[in-house]
């Protein structure tokens, strides 16, 4: 349960009631729909968005005057859009005459958005020209407030320092099944995987893309709906139309050759796209897509055109396994074979991937699924003062999340442990069967290990690096690992042994006892057994190691050994 001192101070943030706090905070994503509901009214509205196609006309008739220029563009919020007209015509022509100063300001800006993805803020109105009905700009400038925190370091450093005195982290808050997760139920490694994706990338490196493949009506696109949505700026690319190479990247403008119309991909630059069934997808989406994964950019020719399209974003691949895939007869791996040709590379690029039949794994998972589908169809369930907590989280936590995302905590003092640690992950037969096919080291997999320890430490509110954010990072790594081949104990790994450890141990269970009951054999035998593998180095080294709870792996009874069945530390 989350404190009831953090629901006070969350609340007095968000109605700007806090000493650090004296604005209430606005929901402030892109959106044109606040100007499309003006659309009979004509009354004088603002939005913003991206710009997505333009087309220059130039006018001379009696009415507009000699020498006129009127410019048609298109402004999306990644959603909606909205057709929009900027011109210096004399009134008798059409209303809202820019001067020539203002109308050279007004495209240079609208250029440089279709070029570069960058949002916009317009204002203006709506009137009938000809026979359309457009939305003519009075205003035009650069949206700078999208990607910027509506709280500031003294805000997120009180919330740091009350969470410090409940004796929990940020991250503890983020996770709460009461709170931002009251409409779902999860696993705590999903959870994690979740937050760091809901992180915005402002650099290549800050890029986390995760796979999310399970069964058919497991909750996926509930997942975005009820805890991604309410948080971040995310958008969600399913079949049809949506998830055309065209519709991804751009596609020449019809309405002017010499144009590029901006692809979905842009439009999110530094947000979030989930491309969800995402096996449905054309081939040549993915192959392109490679590029963008790795460098957050892409380029497109059209023509004579070549021009550079900026997508530095979050991508979430959701979807179902192939059609004849079954638990029994493949492995989990083979769950992701609904890339194609492309399941290599894209494994590569996938920060974290959870290929497993259900999302949620445990004795109690069903039960607990089944109570939050029943409290999200009965809306009475929750009182309006549990709803104004959730709501007030979300909240928060969206300008928290934006304020952390730029955060730049150092590797450094920690470089030698991790290169250690990821060095005996290397190792593991689970990493060798997912990314090392070629025979070769997937550094792209060594860059998103460090990126995870980084995003935790951000999801911390923090700029630099603890013990914790290793270990967690690594925790979640293999989970991610298991979820493709489950070779080797997590709790191993993280006591610092290397994969020959994990190998002897599974084969003394395997000959002297089961996975159950573990082993008891004599001492001399055991060494014995070591020695014909050729690892009585290992044996000795085996024998020093500690649990997590501090005991044993393997206790001495006189002659005799007892070598206990897990790594974990917990009853079997």
């Amino acid at each position: 349960m989350i404190p009831q001192s953090i629901h006070d101070f969350v609340k007095s943030v968000v109605e700007g009631k806090h000493p650090h706090q004296s604005e209430p905070l606005v929901d402030r994503q892109a959106n044109v729909l606040t100007i499309i509901e003006t659309l009979v009214s004509g009354k004088d509205s603002s939005g913003s968005g991206v710009v997505t196609k333009r087309e220059v006309k130039g006018i001379s008739t009696k009415d507009s005057g000699k020498d006129k220029t009127l410019i048609k563009f298109g402004v999306s919020d990644g959603e909606n859009a909205v057709q929009c007209v900027a011109h210096n015509c004399n009134d008798k022509y059409l209303m809202g005459k820019l001067s020539p100063a203002l109308l050279e300001k007004a495209d240079t800006i609208i250029r440089k958005s279709l070029a570069e993805g960058k949002p916009i803020k317009i204002k203006g109105c709506y009137t009938n020209f000809k026979s359309d009905r457009v939305f003519i700009i009075d205003e035009i400038d650069w949206e700078a407030n999208i990607h910027k925190a509506q709280v500031d370091s003294k805000v997120v450093d009180a919330f740091i320092d009350l969470c410090k005195s409940e004796k929990i982290e940020p991250i503890d808050v983020l996770m709460d099944n009461d709170g931002l997760w009251s409409d779902i139920y999860a696993d705590d490694d999903l959870k994690q995987a979740i937050l760091l994706y809901c992180l915005s990338p402002f650099d290549k490196e800050d890029m986390i893309h995760i796979g999310l493949i399970t069964n058919p009506g497991e909750g996926k696109n509930h997942l975005v709906d009820k805890v991604i949505a309410p948080l971040v700026r995310c958008r969600m690319a399913g079949t049809g139309k949506l998830s055309t190479f065209a519709a991804m990247f751009g596609a020449m403008s019809s309405d002017d050759l010499n144009s590029i119309e901006l692809g979905l991909l842009p439009k999110m630059n530094h947000d979030r796209i989930i491309f969800s069934e995402f096996q449905t997808l054309e081939e040549d989406v993915f192959g392109e897509m490679l590029n963008v994964m790795t460098d957050g950019h892409y380029n497109i020719q059209k023509g004579k055109m070549d021009v550079t399209r900026h997508a530095m974003l979050n991508m979430g691949f959701f979807g179902n396994p192939p059609n004849y895939w079954n638990e029994a007869d493949h492995k989990k791996e083979e769950m992701l074979a609904a890339f194609g040709k492309y399941t290599l590379p894209i494994i590569s690029r996938l920060t974290l991937i959870f290929a497993k039949p259900t999302l949620s794994n445990g004795k109690d998972a069903s039960s607990k699924i089944k109570e939050k589908i029943l409290q999200n169809m009965d809306k009475t369930t929750m009182s309006s003062g549990g709803k104004d907590q959730i709501n007030n989280l979300r909240a928060f936590f969206r300008e928290y999340l934006k304020y952390v995302s730029r955060l730049q905590p150092k590797l450094g003092v920690y470089s030698a442990l991790i290169e250690s640690l990821f060095q005996q992950i290397e190792e593991t037969e689970g990493f060798k069967e997912a990314f090392a096919k070629r025979g070769k080291t997937d550094y792209r997999k060594w860059a998103e290990f460090l990126n995870l320890i980084k995003g935790f430490a951000r999801l911390n509110g923090r700029d630099f690096i603890k013990m914790d954010d290793v270990n967690v990072a690594a925790d979640l790594f293999q989970e991610s690992l298991s979820t493709l081949a489950e070779n080797f104990s997590k709790a191993s790994l993280q006591q610092g042994v290397n994969y020959d450890h994990v190998e002897l141990h599974k084969k003394l269970i395997k000959k002297f006892g089961s996975e159950v009951g573990g082993a008891t054999l004599t001492m001399k035998a055991a060494r014995k057994f070591a020695n014909s593998m050729g690892m009585s180095k290992q044996w000795n080294e085996l024998m020093k190691l500690k649990r997590p709870d501090g005991t044993k792996l393997i206790e001495e009874m006189g002659t005799d050994v007892f070598i206990k069945p897990n790594w974990d530390g917990e009853a079997q």
